[in-house]
């Protein structure tokens, strides 16, 4: 079994969207211009469904993670964000990961990580 997709209720599409396209490189697969539903992809089989609310409530603590292969990436999401003037963390490292937290439109965090190498 392998997960299919993740479907995030927002309530502006089109800015959740240009938010994944923009930062993450997640790919429009559906129509552009429908306000109520989009879907992206990664290339890689992750498919990314956002779906319009009128009113949309996450849980504290609520977030999406997104692991990187390199540490190089981790800044380059960072520069990205803070380019774009959107609300993100300093990198953090420790003995589990190299990683940054971004807050999305809709409030919840996105979290891009690097595993650290053990060897």
């Amino acid at each position: 079994m392998r997960l299919n997709h993740l479907d995030l209720q927002v309530t502006d599409v089109a800015r959740s969207v240009e938010f994944f396209e923009q930062l993450f490189g997640l790919e429009l697969q559906s129509n552009r211009r429908s306000p109520v539903i989009a879907i992206l992809g990664d290339g890689a089989g992750f498919v990314l469904v956002l779906q319009r609310r009128e009113a949309v409530s996450y849980p504290e603590g609520f977030h999406v993670g997104f692991l990187v292969d390199d540490v190089a990436l981790v800044h380059a999401v960072h520069a990205r964000a803070t380019a774009a003037g959107l609300p993100i963390s300093p990198v953090e490292s420790d003995n589990r990961s190299t990683r940054t937290y971004c807050r999305a439109p809709e409030g919840y965090l996105v979290e891009v990580g690097c595993p650290r190498v053990r060897g």
